[in-house]
């Protein structure tokens, strides 16, 4: 069996709340900052930063032969702002996978993800002709350029009154 421990560390230019603040939009369907690559979308009312909510991802790498993956999780630790453990349940892999966010000053945070997974199904065989860590990294470095992004917009973005 193919196990998969897989690290990405960056720091971007987004508070650990701006960042916490993308990631359940993300979930939530208000935003699509990370499309095409991937995804997230919860399942019903509860929020990605509450243990218990559950939320399916699709990732579709660009430039992957094999197509997209699919596979659900729930959140089984949060600390908004800080720390977030999602556990894949069903789908192309089991495991987990770990957010932590450092601040590193006022406008910067040391993100980190762990990627600690199994293949399952069709995708066990296949993943051993294909690079599926490096493509989960390039997803992961997207999703940390996507989320600067998203966080500058949202500071320049005129507030509503009132």
């Amino acid at each position: 069996m193919t196990t998969y421990d897989v690290l990405n560390e960056a720091t971007i230019a987004a508070t650990p709340a701006e960042i916490t603040d993308a990631l359940t939009a993300e979930a939530a369907g208000r935003s699509q900052w990370w499309r095409p690559l991937l995804v997230l979308r919860q399942r019903g009312d509860e929020p990605l930063t509450e243990i218990g909510a559950v939320v399916d991802i699709t990732v579709s790498g660009e430039g992957q032969r094999w197509g997209s993956v699919r596979f659900s999780a729930r959140v089984t630790a949060s600390d908004p702002g800080r720390r977030l453990v999602l556990t894949y349940f069903a789908g192309d892999f089991r495991g987990r996978e770990e957010w932590l966010l450092d601040p590193v000053d006022a406008g910067h945070t040391r993100i980190a993800t762990r990627w600690m997974t199994d293949p399952q199904g069709a995708l066990r065989l296949l993943a051993r002709f294909v690079d599926v860590p490096g493509t989960y990294s390039k997803v992961m470095r997207e999703g940390f350029r996507a989320i600067e992004g998203y966080a500058a917009q949202r500071r320049t973005r005129p507030r509503a009154p009132g």
